[in-house]
Order: structure tokens, then C-alpha cells, then sequence
């Protein structure tokens, strides 16, 4: 599903670079165009962490700072990491470059941004009555980080000198239009390439710098690499020779392509994933800038929906390609001792990473996770079997810290293994993949599973119970911890659902059915009506810990909600609300989607709010008040971490679509800040793909795409349907199941229509 460019990104794609438009007018809210989706500023990035913007490919990645005099652009690829299978390491930047001009007037006109509808990021201004443009983009087909510099309407007067710098002291080498360094640490090696390609002017090599003089237009084209390779028992794969070489490959390649064929082939691919899901308030773009929006009118709904899809556009910019998943930064980092190392960080964060995946309609961007975990986990030797057999148990865990060479430490978290089995699940229920099923998540959810039934003890009342086990990151170990509980029963269940679609062994699924029916489900009431954290320890009410591990049953799990067991379903408000409405910036995404799960919106939306708080604070802090996001709209921990934007993404979805509990529950947590919108693109559990358009707080017009002619069941309260409609206007019937679903079968490919009545 492809929609129109908007007016920003169609000045884009035909080299225009002009000020951003105001989004189409039309008749009426359901024929309102999306307005274009653009972050913006008056004036170049005051630093990295705050203000600078990101462009990524999913393995490459770069953030640019726009600025006038000089440029810097500060570049990352996602395996350059220290350490090893042993050694702890920590995740590195690559380099910089930085782009010096010979400007002597006062720079005027400027602007700075980048365009999601395109995945393009832009710098104009003039000086002297010369309009200078730059713009940034990462390239998945071609591999590589453009810079595009133009003088529209001027000729002979691009000039600038241009040096590419590692991060660790490594030696530059020039060559005519090329700059290169390359070194190694305790287990990859690395290099960088650099291209320079002129119309018109003169270059030539001063120093560490490569010179341009009178050019009509400049394309930098830059790429990065490392031997990293995680199917390997080494973690490499090749040598310095392989990474030059598969370097000059792919900027050969691409130097050869006209620099709008290059572009047109990254919006193309871009846009193919990108432009599957809309969401649009009736809100216009705002024509002021994006940390104005956020500072004085964070009330403006356009907001909610620019956010929504920064999140689409960092998953499709972090974890795209090689099998490992983006990180604590995504893969954005300008440190060589980046907080937490930037690690694959496994009590929360890495999965937030991947919350919206499916929901958001980015199957493709969840593999580079859900691969990782099979290949690891399918593993003899590595951090992950060690930890397990560290306690004589079979199969995988691992600690709460983990690098991308398995090695894990700091704080055993043994339900990260089946925290991580829920992502291998979740992808087949939205795919509906047998294929993937069989081969790449039941080994894994196997393995767990077996782990658990060897660790698992038996209660005095009979139960099965995990022991000595942690609620990350507070309190006291216990046996028989909420959080270890409900993340078992997850597992131990969606695996038994999984052995019902293809074929297990017997003996193995009689254990599994065995374990389920003993195990203690973590769900238990207490003194003040709350779900308990700990079996022996007396919860705190009002207790504000940014963590709320007690909860995994309501979100991200399924067995906590109000259309299985009211009670429980109080309790976990009544948790919930004592937890309170501050923490660091993912803790406020995270109660996004459990406010969301309790079908209450306003309170949702409150959290949204929260979440998009606007700070400058870029040091590691817990104060309430320092979380939220920056004025680049990336959000602070504080310092930044990328999973709060995932999380909040992931959170807006479940305001208007849940699909948890066997049906498809349309405005579950509608808020009252959104009485009329229209959001399409979707997905649900059973693989469908979803376009809702609603007005007066009610829906009007619901399409659903059915993708594997599964049965469709359909919830909202009261529910009345003038029709259901098929692509080709033919009326199918339904059935009622009691006041507030509906159902119906469905054919592979079929598109239908639900209309409401008025």
C-alpha cells in the first residue's frame, strides 16, 4: 500500500530542496491527505545526543548536524564493537566527517530537517546571494551513506575541503577522490571507504584533507564494514582483504549510478515498508519548528502522529539486513564508552526495541532480532548455553548485559529466554508462517522450555515455581517472583499452542502439558488489591520504581486483560496506578500500552504526553523530571535510549488496535484528545492487515485485508453493522457472538468492508 509523496518529499525527489508546504485541503476529514511528516529547525545541531538528526540503512547509520561553516557527520555500523565471547567490550563509533567551507558572509535562510515520507535529511541556507543545499541519505540497496552538495541556480561555487577522521587514531589514506582507514580489535576488524565525485572544479589532496574548488555539484558517498559474522563459532568472517574489497565493491557500484538513480532506488525501497501504515488526526503540519512544536504546543495531535512514525522510520533505519538487532542507541553512538556499552540490554529494552514490529506492520525489520535469538540459542558452545549449564540445566539464558558475541553478564536473568521466545511467537502470529514456525522458532522455544522444566521446583502447595529469581531492577530475590512466572507461563502456553499448528513429539508435548497445568501463573492479589511482585516481600503502594516486571501478563503478555478475568484484570490497575505516572523516558512508553491494555485511553494518552516531555538533560539520571525527549525527538532515558521511542510507537497502536485475545478489538483506549482520525496498514493476530476511520469518537468505516484466510472475529462494544462488503461490493454475512463480536470467514486476499450504523 503506496500513498502520494507529500509536498516536502516530491521538492525532494525532484531536487527542489524547498521550504516545506502545508498538507493538502480537501472536502471533507475522510478525503484530508496525510500532511507530511518532517522534523525541522532554524538552526544547526548544538550537539549529538540533542539535536543532531539520524539517517540509517539498518547496518550503517550516521547523524548530521547541519552545520554552516563546517559539517560534521558522525558515522556508525552496527558490529564495530570491542570485546569478545569473553570480554565484555562495549559498542564503538566508527568515525567522523567533517566538511569545512570557505563562507566569509552571514549565512541566512537556513534550514535543517529530514523528511520520514522519504527518509531523507536536508541543510539549506544561502550566503553572499549563493543558496547552498546538502542532503543525507542511507541507501539498504546500495549500501552506503550519500551527501549530495549543491549551489542550485549557481555555478563554480561549491568549494570546501572534506576529511574523513576515525575514532580510535587510526592513519587516513588518500588516494585522488578517496580517503580510507581500517583497523582491529581484540576480535573484529574494520575499515571505511570514502568516494568523492565532482561536476565540474578541481580536487586534489592537501594533507589529511581532500580539497573541492568551483564545483557545479559534490556526491560524498561513504561505507563501512567488519568482519563480524554471528553464525561463525569465531564471530568473524574474512579478513582486512574481504573488507576492502566488498568496500570498494559496493562504492564502485554505486558510483556508478547517477546520483538521482541512487536516491530514486532508496526512496523506492524505503517507501516500500515506510508507506504500508498511515496515521493522520486531521492535524496540519505545523509551519514552525520541530522543537518549538515540542517546547510550546505538545498538545497539537500532529505531534502524536510525527511521533508515532519516528518510530517506524528508526526500525526501518536500525535493524534491517545482517541477522543481530539494533541496540541500546539503536545503531546511533559518538562514544568509545557509550552508557550501558550500547548493549543488547535483555531485562526490557531490547524488546521494547521491537514492540511495534508487527503491529506497525515491519515483519521484515522484527528478523534481524528473531534470527539472532535462533542462532544463538541453537548454539553449543556460546555465553548463552554457558550460562545455562553454569547451573547444570539444559538449553539457553543468559544475564541481564549482553554483547553481540554472546558473551553475558551482570545479574542472571533467566525469563529473558522465554521474554525472547515471546518475539519468535508473536512473528508467526502475525505472519501465520508454518515454514518459519518449524524452522527457526520451535528449536528455540524447545530449548527454553527445556531449560525450565529442568529448573523448576515444586511448591508446598503443589505448584511449580521458579527459584531465586529477581523482579529487574528492584527488590529482593525470591522464589516464585511474579515476573519469572508470568514470562514461563507465556512461553510454556504459546509453545503448547505452537505444538497444536505442526507436529511435536509426544513425550515432549506430554511434559509441556504436564509442566502448564502445575505451573504457578504469577498472578496473585495482594493486601491492597494489587497484583504482588513478590511472593515473601510486602509491596510498597505507592512505590514510583521505573520498572514494572509484575506486569508482563498484561503487556507484553496476554493472560492478564478484562475480557478474561475482571479481577485480576483491577488488580493490575490498582498496580499499575501505584506505580504512578513518572520514571525515565521507556518506563513512561511502557505505561503507554498498559494503560492501553486496561482499555483506558485518556490516562494512555496522559502517558503519551509524559513520554514526549521535552528535555535537554544528557547525563545518566533517575529524576523524574529529566525524562522525556529531546528536541531531535529521540528519546532520554536520560542518557538517550532508542527503546521509549519503539515503546511509544508500539503504545499508540495499542490505543486504537488490540488483537491479543483471539479477536480484533477495534478503539480499545480511544482518548478523548482523538474524537475523529484515520489510521491504515495495521496488522493483527491471524495475519490482517487493518484501515480504521473513525469520527465522533466512533467508528464509521473499518477494511480489513485478509492475508491467510483465517477466520476473522471482531469486537467492539455493542457492535452494529449496516454491511460487511467485499472488494467487488459483494455483502457477506456474519455471525454474532453475543452483543460485541462479530465473525466471519475470510478467503486469502480479500479485502472487506465493515460499515457501521448510523
Amino acid at each position: 500500500m503506496t500513498r502520494p509523496l507529500s509536498s516536502l518529499a516530491l521538492a525532494l525527489t525532484l531536487g527542489l530542496m524547498g521550504s516545506a508546504t502545508a498538507s493538502a485541503q480537501a472536502q471533507s476529514e475522510a478525503k484530508l491527505a496525510e500532511p507530511a511528516m518532517n522534523l525541522w529547525y532554524d538552526e544547526p545541531a548544538k550537539e549529538w545526543m540533542t539535536y543532531a538528526l539520524p539517517i540509517g540503512n539498518g547496518e550503517l547509520g550516521a547523524m548530521f548536524f547541519g552545520g554552516v561553516a563546517q559539517e560534521r557527520i558522525q558515522f556508525n555500523e552496527k558490529t564495530l564493537w570491542t570485546g569478545s565471547p569473553k570480554i565484555r567490550g562495549a559498542y564503538q563509533n566508527f568515525g567522523d566527517l567533517y566538511l569545512t567551507f570557505p563562507h566569509k558572509g552571514i549565512h541566512s535562510n537556513y534550514r535543517r530537517g529530514l523528511s520520514l515520507d522519504t527518509a531523507i535529511g536536508y541543510t539549506a541556507y544561502e550566503v553572499d546571494g549563493v543558496q547552498y543545499r546538502r542532503e543525507y541519505l542511507a541507501s539498504y540497496p546500495d549500501k552506503t551513506i550519500a551527501i549530495r552538495l549543491t549551489t542550485p541556480h549557481n555555478v563554480d561555487q561549491l568549494s570546501f575541503s572534506l576529511r574523513l577522521q576515525g575514532a580510535h587514531g587510526e592513519t587516513s589514506a588518500l588516494k585522488y577522490n578517496t580517503i580510507a582507514f581500517e583497523g582491529k580489535f581484540e576480535t573484529i576488524s574494520y575499515g571505511a571507504l570514502l568516494r568523492v565525485q565532482t561536476e565540474g572544479g578541481q580536487m586534489h589532496i592537501e594533507g589529511d584533507e581532500l580539497r573541492v574548488e568551483g564545483a557545479n555539484t559534490a556526491t560524498i558517498l561513504l561505507s563501512a564494514s567488519t568482519n563480524y559474522e554471528v553464525k561463525s563459532p569465531t564471530y568473524t568472517q574474512g579478513d582486512l582483504n574481504s573488507i576492502r574489497s566488498e568496500l570498494s565493491s559496493r562504492l564502485s557500484k554505486a558510483s556508478r549510478l547517477d546520483y538521482r538513480e541512487l536516491r530514486r532506488r532508496h526512496i523506492e525501497d524505503y517507501r516500500r515498508l515506510y508507506d504500508r501504515v498511515g496515521l493522520h488526526f486531521f492535524s496540519p503540519e505545523p509551519n514552525y519548528p520541530t522543537d518549538v512544536l515540542l517546547r510550546k504546543y505538545r498538545d497539537n495531535t500532529y505531534l502524536d502522529a510525527l511521533y508515532f512514525q519516528y518510530g517506524r522510520y528508526l526500525m526501518i533505519a536500525s535493524s534491517r539486513g545482517m541477522d543481530l538487532p539494533n541496540n541500546l542507541q539503536g545503531l546511533w553512538n559518538d562514544s568509545n564508552t557509550p552508557p550501558w556499552e550500547c548493549d543488547i540490554h535483555t531485562n526490557i529494552n531490547i524488546q521494547m526495541n521491537y514492540w511495534p514490529a508487527e503491529t506497525a506492520n515491519l515483519s521484515e525489520c522484527h528478523m534481524p532480532f528473531i534470527n539472532y535469538i535462533a542462532i544463538e540459542a541453537g548454539k553449543e558452545d556460546n555465553g548463552w548455553r554457558n550460562a545455562a549449564k553454569a547451573e547444570r540445566h539444559p538449553g539457553w539464558t543468559m544475564h541481564t548485559q549482553s554483547n553481540i558475541f554472546s558473551q553475558t553478564d551482570w545479574n542472571i536473568n533467566r525469563p529473558a529466554n522465554a521474554w525472547y521466545c515471546m518475539h519468535l511467537w508473536q512473528h508467526y502470529l502475525y505472519t501465520q508462517d508454518k515454514q518459519y514456525l518449524v524452522r527457526t522458532a520451535l528449536p528455540a522455544m524447545r530449548s527454553a522450555c527445556e531449560y525450565w522444566f529442568d529448573r523448576l521446583q515444586t511448591d508446598d502447595q503443589g505448584k511449580l515455581i521458579a527459584p531465586k529469581e529477581w523482579s529487574p531492577e528492584h527488590g529482593p530475590w525470591e522464589d516464585g517472583i511474579a515476573y519469572a512466572q508470568q514470562l514461563i507461563y507465556e512461553l510454556f502456553a504459546s509453545t503448547l499452542e505452537a505444538s497444536r499448528v505442526v507436529t511435536l513429539d509426544k513425550a515432549f508435548t506430554k511434559t509441556l502439558e504436564d509442566k502448564l497445568s502445575k505451573l504457578d501463573r504469577g498472578l496473585h492479589i495482594g493486601s491492597w488489591g494489587q497484583i504482588r511482585e513478590w511472593r515473601v516481600k510486602e509491596d510498597k503502594q505507592g512505590d514510583e520504581h521505573r520498572h514494572l516486571s509484575h506486569l508482563m501478563a498484561l503487556y507484553p503478555g496476554s493472560q492478564l486483560s478484562y475480557h478474561r478475568d475482571s479481577t485480576y484484570a483491577e488488580a493490575a490497575r490498582v498496580a499499575l496506578a501505584s506505580r504512578g505516572d513518572n520514571g525515565t523516558g521507556w518506563s513512561r512508553a511502557w505505561k503507554i500500552s498498559l494503560w492501553a491494555r486496561l482499555f483506558d485511553g485518556d490516562h494512555a494518552y496522559t502517558l503519551l504526553k509524559s513520554a514526549l516531555n521535552p528535555t535537554t538533560h544528557s547525563k545518566l539520571s533517575m529524576t523524574p523530571g529529566d525524562g522525556g525527549v529531546y528536541p531531535n525527538l529521540l528519546d532520554a532515558h536520560p542518557p538517550f535510549q532508542i527503546d521509549g521511542n519503539f515503546g511509544a510507537t508500539a503504545g499508540i497502536i495499542e490505543m486504537l488496535m488490540q488483537s491479543n485475545q483471539g479477536f480484533i478489538h477495534l478503539l480499545p483506549a480511544l482518548p478523548s484528545a482523538w474524537p475523529s482520525g484515520q489510521i491504515r496498514g495495521i496488522k493483527a493476530e491471524g495475519n490482517f492487515t487493518l484501515d480504521i476511520d473513525w469520527s465522533n469518537a466512533l467508528p464509521r468505516e473499518v477494511t480489513i485485508i485478509s492475508n491467510s484466510g483465517k477466520q476473522c472475529r471482531v469486537y467492539y462494544p455493542n457492535i452494529e453493522l449496516s454491511s460487511i462488503k467485499t472488494q467487488s461490493g459483494q455483502s457477506i454475512s456474519y455471525k454474532r457472538e453475543g452483543k460485541h463480536i462479530i465473525s466471519f470467514p475470510t478467503r486469502t486476499g480479500e479485502r472487506y468492508t465493515l460499515l457501521w450504523k448510523r
